[in-house]
């Protein structure tokens, strides 16, 4: 994925998270109500699975067993994280912001080394999941909670450490 691709649909999730904040619960409740929570939860975990599966071939390095097997693990144990959580928007935002930390990444430049570009996703996400809190302290039917930025940040770490173990020997240095 090339950075610019990156930063474009980074730019589009973040205007769909921050875009729909005043209408989240709305639809959050009226999905509730239709009995379809379950169902539009786990697709959109099958439909980050299958952008996994579409990206991922796309490069040699991380068609190896190892690297195929380190993903399996990676997503059994974000699952083991958030299918206990009992709010389906805790569910999601862990989802959202995981992908707005793997974005950052790959949105900073080349020839950052990756450990720069690790410390600037990680850094983006957490200014990210902030302005997201404030926007909802500005807006009428949401409220501000610190926790939220913490677990929004949480989310994208984990996602970037997930990168991390899926890249191996290539998180140090650059690309």
């Amino acid at each position: 994925m090339t950075p610019r691709f990156a930063r474009i649909l980074l730019a589009l999730l973040l205007v769909g998270i921050y875009g729909t904040l005043s209408v989240a619960r709305r639809i959050t409740e009226t999905i509730r109500e239709a009995g379809l929570l379950r169902a539009s939860v786990a697709t959109a975990f099958g439909l980050a699975a299958l952008a996994l599966l579409i990206f991922l071939p796309r490069n040699p390095a991380l068609r190896r067993p190892r690297t195929i097997l380190t993903t399996l693990a990676v997503a059994l144990v974000y699952a083991a994280v958030v299918f206990p959580m009992s709010s389906p928007e805790e569910k999601l935002h862990f989802l959202e912001y995981g992908a707005v930390g793997v974005l950052a990444f790959f949105s900073a430049p080349m020839a950052w080394t990756a450990t720069r570009r690790f410390g600037f996703a990680a850094f983006f996400t957490l200014a990210a999941g902030w302005t997201d809190e404030g926007i909802q302290a500005l807006l009428p039917n949401r409220y501000y909670d610190l926790r939220d930025v913490g677990f929004n940040a949480l989310a994208g770490v984990m996602a970037l450490g997930a990168v991390a173990l899926i890249r191996g020997r290539e998180r140090t240095g650059p690309g």
